[in-house]
């Protein structure tokens, strides 16, 4: 018994060694296997993008000079955080309005069933309102209506007197230019 236990855990022991190593070199190989593909991927990726680099120098010069591609991604990257804030407001501002119309559309649908409406307040008295006082003396109501005439007629002097000015200018503008022209004719004389 002790020779057949001992043949079985020599049989289990060299089965273990056995797939000990099986396992071992199916790990090796999958590890050898896995380092060419990354190195494949990383050769393949690598190549494409000196390759597009070789295409596009600018870029390359971007990012062999730190200093001006780092001022250039902190521009950019604030050009589209300023972009999003844009955005985000304007979707704000139309959800808000969109809330005001559904606040409002109980009122204005009460307002159109059942007619409703800011009715102003009628004045039916005569009165005239000068200074924030009402006044019903037709003799200074008169007077100042005199007064909104001479104020007018005094208007019309000062825009025609305006007028007379720019006509007097353009004279004036005029006559110095035929006053230099002489003078040009008798040099071209002497």
């Amino acid at each position: 018994m002790t020779a057949l236990l001992e043949n079985l855990t020599h049989r289990f022991d060299s089965l273990n060694q056995a797939a000990s190593s099986s396992l071992q070199n199916a790990i090796d190989k999958a590890d050898a296997w896995d380092d060419r593909l990354i190195d494949t991927l990383s050769n393949s990726i690598g190549d494409r993008f000196n390759l597009w680099l070789t295409n596009h120098p600018l870029w390359a010069w971007s990012i062999h000079h730190y200093l001006i591609s780092s001022i250039g991604g902190l521009i950019a990257l604030v050009l589209i955080i300023r972009l999003l804030i844009t955005i985000y407001r304007a979707i704000a501002l139309t959800i808000d309005r969109m809330w005001l119309q559904i606040l409002r559309s109980p009122v204005r649908l009460l307002k159109f069933l059942f007619g409703w409406e800011v009715k102003p307040k009628a004045n039916t008295s005569n009165t005239t309102i000068t200074n924030y006082e009402v006044v019903n003396n037709p003799e200074q109501i008169q007077q100042i209506l005199t007064r909104l005439d001479n104020i007018q007629q005094q208007q019309q002097q000062i825009i025609q007197e305006l007028a007379d000015l720019r006509q007097r200018s353009t004279h004036i503008e005029a006559k110095q230019v035929n006053l230099t022209l002489p003078a040009t004719d008798q040099r071209k004389n002497n």
